[in-house]
């Protein structure tokens, strides 16, 4: 399992994506797994930081490691508590200027891997993004 901490701001987020695309490479995970991956992470991150954070800071820590089927990218952050798994399915239906904004981020989070899961343990958020590799 390969882990690392980033602080919680914008500016850590490209390099916080290409460590999670080249674990996910070192752990086998094809190109589109990794494209996937990374876009679902990128999605979280910039969640965290801008809306759990607020923009004030704070420390996210990520580790990815391979399960039997493809890997596991785990995202821990000390924000108040939020749960991306209970949010609702955006209307993709609706013109844009009709649809309420956001949601959108955690919608890509669900199509991009084939797990989202939650919890919220010992005063974190963690979040698990799975993705199978193709066989």
């Amino acid at each position: 399992m390969e882990k690392w901490t980033i602080s919680a701001d914008l500016a850590s987020l490209p390099g916080a994506l290409d460590r999670v695309a080249a674990a996910l490479r070192r752990l086998g995970a094809p190109a589109k797994a990794v494209q996937e991956v990374e876009l679902a992470v990128d999605e979280a991150l910039t969640n965290i930081i801008l809306h759990g954070y607020e923009g004030v800071g704070g420390e996210i820590v990520l580790s990815c490691e391979r399960i039997d089927e493809g890997a596991v990218v785990e995202i821990r952050d000390a924000a108040p508590a939020f749960d991306p798994t209970a949010a609702s399915t955006p209307d993709l239906e609706s013109g844009a200027d009709k649809r309420p904004i956001g949601g959108l981020g955690i919608y890509l989070m669900r199509r991009m891997t084939d797990a989202v899961l939650y919890e919220r343990r010992d005063r974190e958020n963690v979040l698990r993004l799975v993705k199978h590799f193709e066989r």
